[in-house]
């Protein structure tokens, strides 16, 4: 009996491509990232279940973060087990300065959105929907200003949390927002509205 070589060719070439397509085929399932599209409107249907690790992160963040700002080691806040993902609107002069705070609040499930400018805070406001505000606070800050910038905020997006962030040592008078002075309270403000009891 002969063997027809070019037909064994032919097999074995087309096994050979069906191999390699099934190869990239895991390759690419593996590598795949997947993507959840949902609407703003719907976040609060979500619910975050926090890991021992996130938690130990948060706690990692806020610890550098109270020694960035000179306040010694500060005090974690009771973290809740389960949250609905946040959307964080942060208005600063210097954003960087708050990087810690930022991670531990993307730890908690939170996305933290970070601008320079008040008019520019006022058109992500008027595009998108976030549970809260927060906006820094300095020695030189024009409260009257930042009053102004609230409002239109608040008119923009009733209910949403709003946060004055005060550098150390700053003790302005507090406007027709929560002040808060490290950040330990930073946290805890912006996650109390979304913790699942």
């Amino acid at each position: 009996m002969q063997i027809d070589t070019g037909f064994v060719t032919l097999v074995l070439g087309f096994v050979g491509v069906i191999v390699v397509m099934a190869l990239v085929g895991v390759i690419l399932w593996i590598r795949r990232t997947s993507t959840v599209r949902v609407p703003t409107q719907r976040l609060s249907t979500i619910e975050i279940t926090l890991a021992p690790e996130d938690r130990e992160a948060v706690a990692t963040q806020l610890r550098e973060a109270h020694a960035a700002r000179g306040q010694g080691p500060g005090v974690t806040p009771k973290l809740p087990e389960r949250v609905h993902p946040g959307r964080v609107l942060w208005v600063d002069d210097d954003p960087d300065t708050s990087m810690s705070e930022t991670i531990a609040l993307q730890k908690l499930g939170t996305t933290v959105t970070k601008t320079n400018h008040a008019d520019a805070a006022l058109a992500y406001l008027s595009a998108d929907t976030y549970t809260a505000l927060v906006f820094g606070i300095v020695p030189d800050s024009d409260l009257a200003a930042i009053e102004a910038f609230v409002s239109r905020a608040r008119t923009s997006q009733p209910g949403i949390v709003t946060l004055g962030y005060a550098a150390p040592g700053v003790v302005p008078d507090a406007g027709d927002f929560t002040l808060v002075r490290d950040p330990s309270e930073l946290v805890a403000a912006v996650i109390a509205p979304l913790t699942i009891a």
